[in-house]
């Protein structure tokens, strides 16, 4: 989980520097509007979706991926000098897919399940031959051995909800959804109040030409 906050970090920095970058050197320009969205495309389509496995983001095509939109929109002919930063944001987030990959197959998830099921169902059986050899003190034992497996019942399903909670890519307790939120929602707005800025200037620069 460490890996995966880290890589997080790491690129929602480096989006930032990409978003600050395209503003300084786009602006004013007739593509930097498509720029920024192809910026928010990449948030929402690729950032924020830890739900998709990181192998299936990593096989988009390159005519699909948004980073490969943006160098082509700014370089022509030479590379321009927004592509460092774009290659930056490329090996952040390939950090970031490689440490959202599983490494715990959903097979090792159901053997643990049949593991913990036959831990609960010897119990009864193991405490039966007590509980015929108990005499006198039938009572104590029964209420004795109920706490027991009540005890272990309740750690086996305990430990098994843990596990399979980390095991999950998203929409856990312990996933990094909510963390992650909070980290792009200044980015989000930010570059909602830029798209919006960019949409202005045209129209503000052909009103005077149209009277």
């Amino acid at each position: 989980q460490e890996s995966i906050y880290r890589a997080l970090f790491h690129e929602v920095s480096e989006a930032k520097s990409l978003l600050e970058q395209t503003a300084l050197v786009c602006q004013g320009r007739p593509f930097y509007p498509r720029v920024l969205e192809y910026i928010s495309q990449y948030i929402r389509d690729d950032l924020r979706r830890l739900d998709v496995a990181p192998r299936e983001l990593i096989s988009v095509r390159p005519s699909k991926d948004p980073l490969e939109k943006i160098m082509f929109a700014t370089s022509v002919g030479v590379p321009s000098v927004i592509y460092e930063t774009v290659r930056a944001l490329r090996q952040a987030r390939s950090v970031r897919l490689g440490a959202c990959q599983r490494k715990f197959p959903m097979l090792g998830i159901a053997l643990l399940y049949i593991l913990g099921l036959l831990v609960v169902a010897t119990f009864p059986l193991l405490g039966a031959g007590t509980i015929a050899s108990a005499g006198g003190t039938l009572v104590f034992v029964c209420n004795f051995q109920s706490s027991l497996f009540a005890g272990l019942l309740g750690a086996t399903v305990l430990v098994l909800r843990i596990i399979e909670e980390l095991w999950r890519q998203c929409g856990g307790s312990f996933n990094a959804d909510a963390a992650l939120s909070r980290m792009v929602a200044g980015l989000e707005t930010e570059l909602a109040q830029r798209t919006q800025l960019a949409l202005r200037l045209p129209a503000r620069k052909a009103k005077p030409a149209a009277s």
